[in-house]
């Protein structure tokens, strides 16, 4: 080997391991490994609440993000003091693995489409043990816009498709991003660890209760951990577990 080939060889590793620092986002080997056999219908370690409307619409997208706005007031009592989905060293992006309910910022909601979805979304992230909170209210206030929940596996395909349910019209969506029967993410995860919890601890906010307004919160909505119970007895309105 040359100086000039050794030299060049010093520099690509020199360059690798700058790259790895700079990047602590990068899952780990032992995260790549499959853990999930996807004939044979894996536990939904979380769910996807997707509202799903037109990009060619200006009042559409308007709507859209005012319906947010909307959500977000009414879940506030849930969501805590930070309702944006903050990820993951193996997911930065926020959208799996939290560990807590919240909603998913991750693309630009005037312009973006977000694959598989070939129109426009924003979505949430919801634990197992938030769905019968969060799902429901949703599919009841809508309004003009088509709705996909769906769970999260870990084998995308199969949870965007067979495994994915619309309130509305389904869209058509591009599969070709994913592998069928595949594990594509949710690699290492199990259900019940701190990232995929499917009970809240004592202290969560599992309800609320609010006598001025009829379109809130009645009492307990979220499952507490074994040993407690959910109490909505504060004087803030909260439903605390204890």
């Amino acid at each position: 080997m040359s100086l000039v080939q050794k030299y060049l060889h010093f520099a690509v590793a020199a360059l690798f391991c700058a790259l790895a620092s700079a990047y602590p986002y990068q899952p780990s080997f032992a995260k790549l490994q499959p853990n999930v056999d996807c004939h044979n219908t894996p536990t939904p370690l979380s769910f996807h609440v997707h509202v799903t409307y037109m990009l060619t619409s200006d009042q559409q997208i308007k709507d859209v993000q005012n319906f947010r706005d909307v959500a977000l007031k009414h879940f506030a009592p849930l969501l805590g003091d930070d309702p944006i989905c903050q990820g993951t060293d193996v997911e930065p992006s926020g959208r799996y693995d939290n560990g807590r309910f919240c909603f998913i910022y991750d693309h630009d909601l005037t312009n973006d489409t977000l694959g598989p979805f070939a129109v426009g979304e924003w979505s949430a992230f919801v634990p197992v043990h938030y769905f019968g909170a969060v799902v429901p209210w949703f599919a009841q206030n809508r309004g003009q816009f088509n709705l996909l929940v769906h769970p999260n596996t870990g084998c995308e395909y199969e949870d965007h498709s067979i495994w994915a349910q619309w309130t509305g019209s389904a869209w058509n969506m591009d599969m070709s991003i994913f592998t069928q029967w595949t594990q594509t993410n949710e690699f290492g995860e199990v259900l019940g660890n701190a990232h995929n919890p499917t009970c809240l601890q004592r202290g969560g906010v599992c309800g609320a209760v609010d006598k001025d307004t009829a379109n809130y919160y009645y009492g307990p909505q979220v499952t507490c951990c074994s040993g407690s119970a959910c109490a909505c007895d504060s004087a803030d309105g909260r439903c605390f577990c204890k």
